[in-house]
């Protein structure tokens, strides 16, 4: 938020499930909701209103089906754990888990379009990451999808 308003973009903070009602249709270019959709209980109705809100958004999360969080369920049997998931199963801010592929399917079965996707892999956490062409929803550790309502995809 520092570096935004330090550029003179206007920013604004606060907890979704209270405020984004009020605010009329259109009011936001670009809305961001970065590794949230996770910790929402109803993510159907956040992306609903965001996109009511806002002219697009973009959702990123850590991708669930990153091939060393599936090996590390089936061989060591435990809730993962990793710099992309690094909490306890116990004191997890997450209430589900998201794969790549488990987002395209949600923004197919409800009528969102997807205008751009980008799968990364990071090797450290706060580091730029690679870009994930090949094999997307096994080798990525992070997904981050610009959406827009699918009525008036092209409008912009």
């Amino acid at each position: 938020m520092a570096a935004c308003i330090s550029k003179g973009i206007s920013v604004l903070q606060g907890d979704f499930n209270l405020e984004v009602a009020d605010y009329p249709p259109d009011s936001f270019d670009y809305i961001v909701i970065s590794q949230t959709l996770q910790q929402v209980y109803e993510p159907v109705a956040l992306i609903n209103t965001l996109l009511a809100i806002g002219k697009k958004v973009i959702v990123s999360f850590p991708n669930f089906s990153y091939w060393r969080i599936r090996l590390q369920l089936l061989f060591a049997g435990y809730a993962p754990k990793s710099k992309e998931l690094p909490y306890e199963w116990y004191d997890t801010p997450n209430i589900r888990v998201i794969t790549l592929r488990d987002f395209r399917n949600f923004a197919r079965e409800k009528d969102i379009a997807i205008l751009k996707e980008v799968a990364i892999n990071t090797h450290r956490q706060q580091e730029t990451g690679n870009i994930v062409t090949f094999l997307p929803n096994l080798r990525a550790t992070y997904g981050l999808f610009l959406v827009g309502r699918a009525d008036r995809q092209g409008a912009d």
